[in-house]
């Protein structure tokens, strides 16, 4: 068996490899220096991120200071992010999601839920996708929705006596019903939806994300339900004890008066997300004033100092910031031209549906060997923007599917770090469960890529 040491070695030396090939080899097309310096140092840390040589956030750090120190780009240009709303929409939704989780809300409402409706596997499953968008609106990031419903699932399982096969099942789905149902809302998944829409250049609302993404999400979701409880049959018997459930319903007792002024707040935030095209308050200033209204004394009182360090996720945050880097840096010094140019047919399809088949095959192709969801975005959302660019087409369209193509679509738990978050105890399932869903799910995200969002697009005009 490979030992961590080996897998580090064989990464540190495939990563050289890499480097001194690309350094020294004639490369297609007409690439600048600059641009090969950039592929150089991104494909080197992209290495490192795939056998995780180094926390993944040292990676990005490490990659960033490539940038800087030969040359290829500016501080502002490599650190534009941090000028941009994007990124403190991201900050201000990990402590939404923080004062949601605290408060105790999203329990209360979570068991709601399922006091009334869990009755049978099918329900259970059921419920993961159900709850997976309703909590959406409350805790704006995948991580801890599914970690809290899969906390409440866990008692659940171990009450009605499931044998370890549907148990596993269930778990799976509390995760794979994240990442379908983040598609819906843009604060969905503060990081990838956010990142998405960096990374097309538009200006997008909440409402307009919703016009886009919402009935694509809703149809993804209903799909992968169906194929979940299609692959994953019932094994034993389930035995739902209403009693039990009721009992845990009433220990939280009343609301609190935390539970209460977080409502309140996120209420407010979600109002002032949905009437942004009337009042002109960019979504990222309404989380932020959330975030300071929930520490405010008498109306908040909810976040405290040390949520700035324990509620925001810097890791991911580093990671979004190398990852946005890539495509402004790619950008500058001609990177993105040439792989466009060099990757994809000179001239692009002119039917919008072999465009998405195109664009969507080549990026789940790259996500499978990437593995990383985002490393995967921002490596190809450049290159495929300018290309549909070039060809006359909104730079949304390319962005969305690049975005649906490594949100819904993975083969094995490392391809998707909400996934990977629940393989093991976590969650109760295995690679092996992940790998007998993904494969029929390959089919399931290209009809959702392909039919589904490009017809819905056309009908909408974004095509």
């Amino acid at each position: 068996m490979t030992t961590p040491f080996d897998r580090k070695l064989v990464g540190i030396t495939l990563s050289l490899l890499i480097a001194i090939a690309l350094w020294f080899l004639p490369l297609p097309g007409e690439l600048s220096p600059a641009g090969r310096q950039t592929l150089i140092v991104t494909l080197f840390a992209v290495t490192w991120w795939i056998f995780n040589i180094i926390p993944p956030a040292y990676t990005t750090l490490l990659m960033l200071l490539g940038y800087l120190l030969l040359g290829l780009a500016t501080p502002d240009v490599v650190f534009r992010i941090w000028t941009l709303p994007l990124m403190w929409l991201i900050i201000g939704s990990f402590l939404i999601a923080a004062a949601v989780t605290k408060s105790g809300l999203a329990e209360r409402v979570a068991t709601f839920f399922i006091i009334r409706f869990a009755t049978s596997y099918r329900s259970l499953i059921t419920l993961t996708y159900v709850l997976g968008f309703v909590l959406g609106f409350l805790i704006p990031h995948p991580f801890p929705r599914a970690l809290l419903l899969m906390s409440l699932m866990r008692v659940i399982i171990q009450k009605a006596g499931m044998n370890a096969a549907d148990s596993a099942s269930v778990g799976l789905s509390v995760f794979v019903a994240t990442t379908a149902t983040s598609m819906i809302l843009l604060t969905g998944d503060s990081t990838l939806n956010l990142a998405t829409v960096g990374f097309s250049g538009v200006t997008l609302g909440w409402l307009d994300w919703a016009k886009y993404m919402a009935v694509p999400g809703l149809l993804a979701s209903v799909l992968m339900l169906s194929l979940h409880l299609l692959v994953f049959r019932q094994t034993g018997s389930v035995q739902i004890d209403k009693a039990a459930l009721q009992a845990e319903q009433q220990k939280p007792g009343r609301m609190t008066r935390l539970e209460t002024v977080t409502l309140l707040w996120v209420l407010a935030a979600l109002l002032l997300w949905m009437t942004d095209s009337l009042h002109g308050i960019d979504p990222a200033w309404v989380a932020l004033l959330a975030v300071v209204g929930l520490s405010l004394p008498k109306v908040g009182e909810v976040l405290e100092a040390k949520d700035l360090s324990e509620g925001i996720n810097w890791p991911i945050l580093f990671f979004v910031v190398g990852a946005m880097a890539i495509g402004s840096v790619g950008k500058e010094t001609g990177l993105s031209d040439w792989l466009a140019s060099t990757l994809l047919p000179a001239t692009p399809p002119q039917n919008p549906y072999a465009f998405a088949g195109l664009v969507g095959g080549a990026t789940m192709l790259i996500h499978m060997v990437l593995g990383s969801a985002l490393a995967c975005m921002s490596i190809v959302s450049p290159p495929m923007v300018h290309y549909a660019t070039d060809a006359g087409w909104s730079p949304l369209f390319p962005a969305l599917l690049v975005y649906t193509a490594v949100s819904i679509h993975y083969l094995l738990p490392f391809q998707h770090v909400a996934i990977l978050l629940g393989q093991g105890e976590t969650g109760g399932y295995s690679a092996r469960h992940v790998l007998k869903y993904g494969i029929p799910l390959t089919l399931v995200t290209l009809i959702v890529l392909i039919p589904v969002e490009v017809t819905w697009w056309m009908i909408l005009g974004l095509i």
